[in-house]
């Protein structure tokens, strides 16, 4: 999936040919793009839009390109946006000095497309890379910490407790131990699951989805059995290409959800259907419970960079996993739902094996 479609980027540039050369070299690689002329106008754009990365030269009047990123770094909104500088300066000690405030990287003048292109790539990798750990500490923080606080709470009252009370009060304290230790194990597992998304490449196969299917209900059996959950399924699968490892996954999550939140003695059907055009095929998980309302429904699916300010509880980390492994396989993901009607959550995945990006953020 090329995901440039999705980022805006700020080009600071007085000079109007090199200006709407940059321009051009964005918009035909799928990038949104903003301008401006001077580096007062430009932090002025950055701070009403928030752009995802910042091109600038640094000979420009008014204020140069050296002040812009002094600006950009004082600013906490502002200081952890990538500035790629273009600039005929190609001295060391301007090169350093850009370096030293801040800049991400340094295109000499003239300049490919080429170039332009995959240093936008690099600087767009590692910032998701940086956002994803400052969501992981974040993570590892709230929601390691919670249940570790019970269980050691739990387990200590016990221990006082030990000959000192009946054996119904000791099993309560270690159910709920237990409990939080389960929650700890889904939790390294989760984080286990993304970590092997982000570092494994593979090359997409058919999928046999009723042994996908299969191997996903047995893994959820424990607790689809625990909420006496009914399952429909159809006997024919779509053809879909994709990584069976990291689709049973997405299938678990699914039907976890649906177990947990689809309402007394769950009803949840599953199925799939080819795109009119052939190109894709959708795959849902449909639960009989309360439904989403529409703010709720905008809060999932996030991406894990965002997990730590945007969640849903019981939801947002797997499912911000789920939108990871599916948009790497070339689909997308989604929820159809209204209060009172159930949810569908679906996933999409090509019918044919995808082109393959060495990054997300270039055109395949």
């Amino acid at each position: 999936m090329n995901a440039s479609k999705d980022i805006c980027i700020l080009v600071v540039e007085d000079d109007a040919t090199l200006r709407e050369t940059l321009v051009d070299i964005l918009d035909l690689n799928g990038f949104r793009t903003v301008t401006a002329t001077n580096g007062v106008e430009g932090l002025g754009i950055a701070r009403r839009d928030l752009p995802s990365l910042i091109i600038t030269d640094l000979a420009m009047p008014e204020m140069t390109g050296f002040e812009l990123l002094e600006s950009l770094r004082a600013d906490p909104a502002l200081r952890t946006i990538p500035v790629i500088v273009i600039s005929a300066k190609v001295e060391r000690a301007a090169i350093r000095h850009g370096m030293e405030l801040g800049a991400a990287d340094f295109i000499p003048k003239p300049f490919t497309a080429e170039e332009v292109i995959h240093s936008i790539a690099a600087r767009l990798e590692e910032k998701e890379l940086i956002d994803e750990l400052d969501a992981f500490a974040h993570t590892v923080a709230h929601d390691l910490n919670n249940p570790l606080a019970t269980l050691c709470g739990r387990i200590e009252v016990a221990l006082m407790l030990l000959g000192k009370t009946d054996e119904a009060n000791l099993r309560q304290h270690l159910t709920e131990a237990n409990k939080s230790a389960r929650r700890l194990s889904r939790i390294v597992d989760e984080l286990l699951i993304l970590a092997g998304v982000r570092r494994q490449t593979i090359v997409p196969s058919p999928l046999d989805m009723t042994a996908i299917v299969t191997e996903a209900i047995d893994r959820a059996d424990s607790l689809l059995k625990r909420q006496t959950a009914h399952i429909t399924q159809p006997e024919i699968w779509p053809t879909a290409f994709g990584h069976a490892a990291w689709v049973i996954d997405v299938w678990v999550n699914y039907l976890s959800n649906a177990a947990k939140y689809g309402g007394a003695n769950p009803q949840i059907t599953l199925g799939g259907e080819t795109s009119p055009d052939g190109k894709s095929a959708r795959f849902w998980v449909q639960d009989n419970g309360p439904g989403l309302d529409e703010a709720t429904q905008q809060k999932l699916f996030v991406p894990f960079s965002r997990i730590s300010t945007t969640r849903v509880d019981g939801h947002g980390l797997g499912l911000s996993i789920v939108r990871r492994i599916i948009e790497k396989l070339g689909g997308r993901v989604g929820v159809t739902s209204a209060p009172g009607l159930g949810a569908r959550f679906w996933f999409e995945l090509p019918t044919g094996v995808p082109a393959v990006s060495r990054s997300p953020f270039l055109p395949p």
